[in-house]
């Protein structure tokens, strides 16, 4: 379910790299004040968020990797297309999320096999420049939905990193525009604010935004 915020004409070639699916940084596992362990009975499996900073740089190859995967299934909705080198200009922003003061990267595993990731910012707004966060992708793979995963990694992000948040979907991407305004309405008991066809939320196809904000505070 990948949603971008932004659309980052960045236009820079990338290497090759090889993916591999086992985790080799588990030292820097993110605790969000629960357990990274099973959790409930609905079979999500061991879910853990590894953050991914400068020196981690195995983790960098299998971001770059799941963003392309990212950007071809948002492809569909948005109209991205690839450069002469078959590069989606967002895999060349990617580093900014493990490089850049305010930009955070984290991937997702569930029982110690890739699942899925997530960047968010403190600077990238859409509309509401005095927030604290701004999702940018929130992307789990398909062998990984409809089991609660992207629900409780939402959930384990807004508790970690409380404030206020602003999210954007592409209207035509239901399944993203039915899982953020289930999570976060729930998480929230309904107090939050969407916007419809936000003018400052314009994708490459021309088609106008949905954004959701709300504060972790306002349950």
């Amino acid at each position: 379910m990948p949603i971008n915020i932004l659309e980052r004409e960045v236009q820079i070639h990338l290497g090759s790299y090889l993916y591999n699916p086992s985790i080799q940084s588990m030292d820097r596992v993110m605790h969000t004040g629960h357990s990274e362990g099973k959790v409930g009975d609905m079979g999500k499996g061991a879910i853990t968020l590894v953050p991914v900073v400068r020196e981690s740089t195995h983790e960098h190859g299998v971001l770059r990797n799941l963003l392309k995967m990212s950007c071809y299934e948002w492809s569909r909705y948005n109209q991205l297309e690839v450069d002469a080198a078959g590069t989606y200009a967002l895999e060349g922003h990617a580093s900014a999320y493990w490089t850049k003061e305010g930009y955070y990267a984290f991937l997702i595993s569930v029982d110690e096999q890739w699942a899925g990731f997530v960047f968010f910012d403190t600077h990238d707004f859409i509309v509401h420049i005095d927030y604290d966060y701004s999702m940018a992708e929130f992307f789990v793979m398909h062998a990984y939905r409809h089991r609660g995963i992207g629900r409780y990694v939402a959930t384990r992000l807004f508790e970690r990193f409380g404030g206020v948040w602003e999210i954007g979907c592409h209207p035509n991407d239901l399944s993203s525009v039915r899982f953020w305004e289930k999570v976060v309405g729930d998480y929230t008991l309904g107090n939050c604010e969407l916007m419809f066809s936000c003018p400052e939320l314009k994708y490459h196809d021309g088609t106008l935004g949905n954004v959701i904000s709300f504060h972790t505070d306002t349950r």
